[in-house]
């Protein structure tokens, strides 16, 4: 399972029923020892400080923030104990890379990116923009599944 909340419901769920998840927001192993394969956290804390002495100064300006892995906002960590040792180094390397510039997730290699429905999503070689994994309104091919 995978959620796009903060709450511990979900992984609590899984690790009473002897599934596995995907923690959203912080490390759940607390609640899902046996469950949590890995968890995606949210490292904005240095963001948010720089915000609020940035309004206390009075140089605070609107604007969007598109911050990621390369940003150090995101993290993957709190591998779960049935997580192999190799497939932890595995990620941790990705994530480096991606954080270094060398992976980018959202690019199209020899091979172009389509869609379920064989449309071509991403060209070959390409890379897509922030503006268009915001507007992301499809699946790609393999995934099953439907969007409203």
């Amino acid at each position: 399972m995978a959620f796009h909340v903060a709450s511990t419901a979900i992984m609590q769920a899984a690790q009473e029923r002897g599934k596995l998840a995907v923690a959203y927001h912080n490390d759940m192993r607390s609640v899902g020892p046996d469950a949590q394969i890995v968890a995606a956290t949210h490292q904005w804390g240095a963001y948010y400080t720089q915000r609020a002495k940035a309004v206390m100064d009075g140089s605070w300006k609107t604007g969007n923030t598109w911050g990621g892995v390369r940003e150090g906002m995101i993290r993957m960590e709190g591998f779960g104990s049935k997580v192999p040792a190799a497939v932890q180094q595995e990620v941790l390397a990705r994530q480096k890379d991606i954080g270094a510039g060398k992976l980018l997730p959202f690019a199209a290699g020899k091979q172009p990116v389509r869609d379920t429905q064989g449309a071509v999503r991403i060209p070959a070689g390409k890379v897509l923009s922030d503006e268009q994994i915001l507007q992301m309104n499809w699946l790609v091919d393999g995934v099953n599944g439907k969007l409203p």
